[in-house]
């Protein structure tokens, strides 16, 4: 058994705090699978968790997989040795694998690759990545017939949020793989159980994106309407985030709005394209009418057309202001400036 009742808490998980078994010959072999802005942060955040041995890694990425490793090996509070791997030692040793990629066809090739192996080792797969609850349903179906677990739990943060363990996982699957899951993600965060179906968990995501993009939207809509009548951008949304509309989101996207700062920032205009596009499908499946999501869809779709994919997604911004005929090139040329310095 991998948990527990013990007196180390980890954290809270569906509003209580828990224990965690801390003794060394119950803890889990880790794999992790997806190692840029977010999976990387997820890495160092379980690395000093106390609650695994062994990390095995793996990325495309090489020289990505080489940094990760190295970071984790010169922190003095990690708890466990880390290994570079591949995918099919990860599927044969770890008994929990997460993931965090980017899109549906890349999460369908690596599972495919992860359910090649013989069977001997079951593994819960945690796909922390945002897709199709359509592609997450049949994930977990394939999973389950090769007699594994596959739970989803897409989650609410932007890197540095990952980083700091202030996320929100979105919890969804079938126990008791989704509590061991749980256990692990309460580490770097607060987890929500949405039930037995994964592809809840991928829907309320995709809510939140929805939400999120179209706060992007409306708040580079009212700025370019105040700069239009001559009052200064920044002081409105300064007075805005810090009156009505004092959270989290109008404050971030608010101040990269109004400064026009779409440096790249750990979730590029390309994945927002995906995901309004994924917000799109899920609608249409389901005879959604949703037509503030068209005037996104065709935001994203001009970005990326004037090569802005690499920038931030608050970058649809700039597209709002020079719809309404608004000088933006020295503040564009800044940004595509960013995109050209060593990372």
């Amino acid at each position: 058994r991998i948990y527990q009742q013990a007196p180390k808490r980890i954290g809270n998980y569906f509003g209580v705090s828990y224990a965690f078994y801390s003794s060394e010959n119950v803890k889990p072999v880790i794999g992790f699978i997806g190692l840029g802005h977010m999976g990387s942060k997820m890495v160092f955040n379980l690395s000093t968790s106390g609650l695994c041995n062994k990390f095995l890694i793996y990325d495309k990425e090489a020289s990505i997989v080489t940094n990760v490793a190295n970071v984790v090996a010169t922190k003095s509070s990690a708890t466990n040795t880390i290994e570079v791997s591949t995918i099919d030692a990860i599927s044969k040793k770890c008994d929990v694998i997460f993931s965090m990629l980017p899109n549906d066809s890349i999460i369908k090739v690596i599972s495919a690759e992860l359910l090649k192996s013989d069977g001997t080792n079951k593994f819960i797969h945690v796909s922390c990545s945002t897709i199709s609850p359509t592609t997450s349903r049949a994930l977990a179906e394939l999973h389950e017939a090769k007699g594994h677990d596959f739970i989803a739990s897409p989650v609410f943060a932007r890197p540095d949020g990952i980083a700091r363990k202030q996320a929100t996982w979105l919890v969804a699957g079938k126990q008791p793989a989704k509590e061991k899951a749980s256990f692990l993600l309460a580490s770097g965060g607060n987890v929500v159980d949405l039930g037995d179906d994964v592809g809840a968990a991928n829907v309320v995501k995709l809510c939140g994106n929805f939400l999120i993009a179209s706060s992007i939207e409306s708040i580079a809509e009212s700025l370019a309407l105040a700069e239009k009548h001559g009052v200064d951008r920044h002081k409105v949304m300064d007075i805005l985030s810090s009156s009505i509309f004092n959270c989290l989101i109008y404050k971030g996207y608010g101040q990269r709005v109004s400064e026009r700062d779409h440096q790249p920032g750990g979730f590029s205009l390309e994945l927002g394209l995906k995901d309004v596009t994924l917000v799109s499908q899920a609608a249409r499946e389901a005879d959604v009418p949703m037509p503030f999501l068209s005037t996104l869809l065709d935001r994203y779709v001009s970005s990326k057309a004037k090569g802005r994919s690499a920038l931030d997604w608050s970058a649809i911004g700039l597209g709002v202001a020079e719809d309404a005929g608004i000088d933006i090139s020295k503040d564009l040329q800044r940004n595509i400036e960013s995109l050209e310095k060593p990372k």
